[in-house]
């Protein structure tokens, strides 16, 4: 008598889901940008030395090195070129089209203080030269920016897989740290960005080999995780006292730092934490952050499961389509409603993320917007 056939799953890494689910949930929020409200200190305005869409394109990264190039490496490159350059063509065709109805819609509305920032007047000169500006991807809307990056990570991804299977993995990291400097002497985000993703990718197309190497060293996993959640712990302590403390800082009855020592240091940290250029210190740094989120995650899932599970897989699977969603709902929000008492903020910023956990979960969603 034969066995019974058993059919094999799928081993999803929950962590990444909790990750992207709460990465997503930073960004409806800080998009938001209804404040004061107590969501600040899971957010951090998104003002931090590191941002949650640099958390989100390192798991894009993460999962393009782990399912293209370590899993997908038997299958023919010239397939996993036309896949991945449908799915750039998708998310370009999304990103070109909201941009152009947020802008539109921005224009619109008049009142523009917490909407993203309209292109500048020579992209707008003419009803051509916007059109133009969107479709070369010279503007972007910020709220949907992450698919023109995205966008771009996937039609170079091809040229990441040939270099692995050629055996070239050595020059990957050389070739990373060149575009990334290349981009800041042609201003390209697109260029700097790519530290992130294809160092990510690197990560995954290694994952099961670090994942093999910690179970087998216990003590060296838990040592390196505490480690490695301790430091970012601390250094999210220090980005948010050192970014948002001034309410602390101007406080008569704070004796911790003065005014002046807390400007100095300012003027001595903020530079290496900028975002656009995208500086080494805020790459270094998102690589640390994340890492210690994950082990974080990794060490209480079962917790954070039962806890917020319920919110955070459904959006970090469907993440993309989330992260849609909110870039074509809030504009409309932002007109019709504005900020007021903690509370209110509080409440509108828990109704917006509710809303698109909703919506993502109806089918007819799905058929629509990608995932």
């Amino acid at each position: 008598m034969k066995p019974a056939k058993t059919k094999t799953a799928k081993r999803r890494i929950f962590e990444l889901d909790l990750l992207r689910g709460l990465f997503i949930v930073i960004i409806i929020i800080d998009h938001l940008q209804f404040w004061p409200s107590p969501l600040r200190y899971i957010t951090g305005e998104g003002r931090l030395w590191v941002s949650a869409a640099e958390g989100f394109f390192l798991i894009s990264g993460l999962l393009i090195g782990y399912i293209r190039a370590y899993k997908g490496k038997g299958k023919p490159l010239k397939d996993l070129t036309k896949l991945l350059a449908k799915r750039a063509g998708l998310l370009y065709v999304w990103g070109a089209g909201i941009t152009i109805i947020l802008t539109l819609l921005t224009l619109w509305s008049g009142d523009r203080d917490l909407l993203p920032d309209l292109p500048t007047p020579e992209q707008m000169a003419t009803p051509f030269t916007l059109l133009w500006s969107v479709l070369t991807m010279q503007y972007f809307n910020p709220w949907i920016y992450f698919l023109r990056l995205y966008a771009i990570m996937l039609l170079a991804t091809p040229i990441f897989l040939w270099l692995l299977r050629k055996g070239y993995e050595r020059m990957v990291p050389v070739l990373i740290a060149a575009v990334y400097l290349a981009g800041f002497a042609i201003n390209e985000q697109a260029l700097q960005w790519q530290a992130l993703f294809f160092g990510a990718a690197l990560i995954g197309y290694h994952l099961e080999a670090i994942a093999a190497w910690f179970r087998a060293r216990p003590v060296i996993k838990t040592v390196v995780a505490a480690g490695t959640i301790g430091l970012t712990a601390l250094t999210m302590a220090l980005s948010f006292f050192f970014v948002l403390g001034w309410d602390k800082v101007e406080d008569p009855s704070w004796e911790l730092m003065g005014r002046e020592a807390y400007v100095e240091i300012r003027e001595d940290l903020d530079p290496l934490f900028v975002l656009a250029p995208f500086a080494f210190g805020r790459l270094v740094l998102s690589f640390l952050w994340f890492g210690g989120l994950l082990f974080l995650f990794h060490v209480g899932k079962k917790y954070f499961m039962k806890l917020a599970g319920w919110l955070l897989i459904p959006l970090g699977e469907s993440s993309l389509s989330a992260y849609i969603l909110h870039a074509l709902l809030l504009p409309i929000i932002v007109i019709f409603l504005a900020p007021g008492s903690s509370g209110f903020n509080t409440l509108a910023g828990i109704a917006c993320v509710l809303l698109i956990w909703v919506l993502i979960r109806q089918p007819w969603i799905s058929k629509i917007i990608p995932r």
